[in-house]
């Protein structure tokens, strides 16, 4: 790095930061100690998603104490998402989920889809920086039985004939987050048959009719309890796959601190306590930021744009890890989230009995289907009740409709009484949340014509 752009790099980014900067009272040292906490600052902001899915890939394939499948082959979730178990926070109600990690670096991973005979499902493919690089599903391949191959950075080659399609993907790894809609409890065994029938095989397996992948290499597990440690883990990640062209730049702006494909080693010129004030400043960032990404409508917060696609928009990845990971575009599923009543208040089953009122005519438009989902706001999990209910949505059976068409959602801590306890989504007694998922959203959902109506608050 030259003087100049070293220079420009210490006033940009200390800048953002509002750091006091007087470059003329500055000693070398001290230069040196800004553009290193600066610089740790933003590898922590583009490298917090990226740590978040090395260690789920370590947890879930690399360990073998907590392995749940190798490479290039499914883990099941065989029941629904309960308070008591779930895949992720904030999961939803309505699938069942799977999910596998693909290992690009030899070869392609073909991913083999049975004939669902029109149930909804979407294989949800992300790449390491939780970039969605591809939805291969009922909306845009229907449902009948199909391959597609998922190519990684470095190969060259040609694919076998029948395959419907292609992906790729420019880091080394990608993970696949299968969801298979249930209609029901009772529908449950139904859906976990049909998940035995979604397979992955690396290239060379396929075209000898075999699932799996060979052998992987060893990595080395995920360990990060320091500020030091975390950047070192990000310096292996970074080396271990290719970066993505569009964070060529970012990447090489952590020269600094040891970190990117160039360094032999991780050489940090900083004391621990330096780097942890630079990481902190970091993540408070990142947890600010979520609460303000996308507009407010009727106390809902809608999801942006960018969700799911974020470009080098890396503090609003960042913060969508730390809130709800693994998120989807929405093109493919809405997720608009209550977080306020009608007013402007905080939800809160404790004090507060509410309704949500969706006019006749005026329900979530999803091609696919739609749920109101009640989430715990401290853990972000599902809210234990007494009917074990814990969303509503266009499968529930037995909701009462108004005498004008309209439905009416009651939601509170204790049971309802007369017709309303058919359309009761059970709160819990302290602060909540709620996710209403669309899947197959209309375009009036995505271009905000439609918006769910507020959540008003009882007297």
């Amino acid at each position: 790095m030259s003087p100049v752009t070293r220079g420009l790099a210490i006033a940009l980014i200390t800048g953002a930061l509002g750091l006091a900067h007087q470059s003329q009272a500055q000693t070398a040292s001290q230069a040196d100690a800004a553009l290193v906490e600066a610089t740790v600052f933003q590898a922590a902001i583009y490298g917090y998603p990226l740590l978040g899915m090395y260690r789920r890939m370590s947890e879930e394939v690399l360990d073998p104490a907590t392995r749940k499948a190798p490479f290039d082959a499914y883990f099941h979730w065989t029941e629904l998402a309960t308070p008591d178990a779930s895949p992720f926070p904030a999961p939803n109600n309505d699938t069942l989920y799977s999910t596998a990690w693909l290992d690009l670096r030899r070869e392609p991973a073909i991913l083999t889809m049975p004939d669902t005979k029109g149930r909804y499902y979407t294989a949800h493919i992300m790449d390491m920086t939780t970039e969605t690089i591809a939805n291969i599903g009922q909306r845009l391949n229907g449902t009948e039985e199909g391959s597609f191959a998922v190519v990684g950075p470095s190969w060259h080659g040609d694919l076998p004939p029948g395959i419907k399609g292609v992906v790729h993907c420019e880091t080394a790894f990608a993970y696949v987050l299968l969801r298979v809609l249930v209609d029901g409890p009772e529908d449950v065994a139904e859906v976990t048959a049909l998940q035995k029938r979604y397979s992955i095989a690396s290239l060379s397996h396929y075209l000898a009719g075999e699932r799996g992948a060979s052998k992987a290499d060893a990595f080395p597990p995920y360990h990060a309890a320091t500020a030091v440690e975390r950047m070192a883990m990000l310096n292996t990640i970074i080396r271990a796959s290719p970066v993505r062209a569009e964070d060529r730049g970012v990447v090489a702006s952590f020269a600094p601190i040891g970190v990117g494909p160039f360094k032999s080693s991780l050489t940090v010129r900083a004391s621990e306590p330096l780097l942890a004030e630079a990481e902190g400043n970091a993540r408070a960032l990142i947890a600010s930021a979520g609460p303000r990404t996308g507009g407010f409508v009727n106390g809902w917060r809608m999801p942006p744009d960018a969700i799911g696609k974020y470009g080098v928009d890396y503090l609003q990845r960042a913060s969508v890890w730390d809130g709800g990971p693994l998120a989807n575009i929405p093109e493919e599923s809405f997720y608009p989230v209550a977080l306020l009543d009608g007013v402007g208040q905080p939800l809160n089953g404790s004090t507060g009995r509410y309704v949500l009122r969706f006019p006749d005519g005026g329900l979530p438009p999803a091609r696919a289907f739609w749920s109101l989902t009640m989430y715990r706001l401290d853990d972000k999990q599902l809210a234990p009740n007494p009917i074990h209910r814990y969303s509503i949505g266009n499968r529930t059976r037995g909701l009462e409709r108004g005498p004008d068409g309209s439905l009416t959602i009651a939601i509170q801590s204790d049971p309802p009484q007369g017709k309303e306890a058919a359309n009761w989504l059970p709160a819990p007694e302290a602060p909540f949340y709620m996710v209403l998922r669309l899947y197959g959203p209309s375009q009036d959902a995505l271009s905000g014509k439609w918006t769910p109506p507020p959540v008003e608050r009882l007297p």
